[in-house]
């Protein structure tokens, strides 16, 4: 197969003769792969830029004003009412933050300790995309016992979740993260404050969620005891 950049990119070359396929193609001794090739960015551009289906404009429309959802579009009317967050776990807790102060959930990478600052709640620094970010042990902070290595192996892909409110972020690794759904605000319920679970201190409600019981902890409480702790 043959590339003929003034007519156009030849489509699915890349599954053909590039990486996705045989790798026969002349243009990877220079480009490597094919995403740093103009043919398959040419592609790319061709696949943004082509015009919309029929009635995808309706479709949409239709869909953000609620008139797909009944007289009264109840069902959006929910949707939007509802409080974005993200769950995750630590050792056996279900917790959540609201999605507003979750900037990032990437892959776990290497916590690098500070000396003569690295304490149970302050691990050290990580780099992510060549930044460092303070990493914080939400684990010592709550009291949380992390999974031993039986239950850990039985788990999802563990995650760092990279948080921040106004000029302070914060990383922390979790076990692993369920997804950031949108909880109806009447589903909230008061922490009893008989509970034992040091983790009450720093939730201002409980949910369930598929059959877990989740804790929505106060991001205010939790920046400050973090910010206590990093200076």
């Amino acid at each position: 197969m043959s590339v003929d950049r003034e007519s156009g990119p030849v489509a699915s070359c890349w599954n053909v003769i590039g990486v996705g396929g045989d790798r026969s193609c002349p243009e990877l001794v220079a480009a490597v792969h094919c995403r740093n090739c103009p043919v398959f960015a040419a592609a790319a551009r061709t696949f943004l830029d082509r015009p919309a289906p029929a009635g995808y404009l309706a479709e949409w429309t239709s869909f953000l004003d609620g008139s797909d959802n009944g007289a009264d579009g109840a069902g959006t009317e929910a949707a939007r009412d509802g409080i974005g967050v993200v769950i995750f776990r630590l050792g056996a807790e279900w917790l959540a933050l609201r999605a507003t102060v979750v900037v990032e959930v990437t892959s776990v990478r290497p916590v690098h300790r500070i000396p003569h600052r690295t304490n149970p709640i302050v691990a050290g620094l990580a780099n992510l995309r060549g930044q460092l970010h303070l990493c914080a042990s939400l684990h010592g902070l709550l009291d949380v016992v992390p999974m031993g290595a039986a239950d850990a192996a039985s788990a999802r892909v563990p995650r760092m979740i990279v948080i921040r409110k106004g000029a302070e972020s914060w990383v922390f690794a979790a076990e692993e993260v369920l997804g950031v759904p949108r909880v109806p605000p009447g589903s909230l319920r008061n922490v009893p404050s008989t509970l034992a679970n040091p983790t009450v201190s720093f939730s201002q409600a409980i949910f369930n969620w598929e059959g877990r019981s989740v804790g929505l902890l106060d991001e205010g409480r939790l920046f400050d005891a973090l910010r206590s702790l990093g200076q």
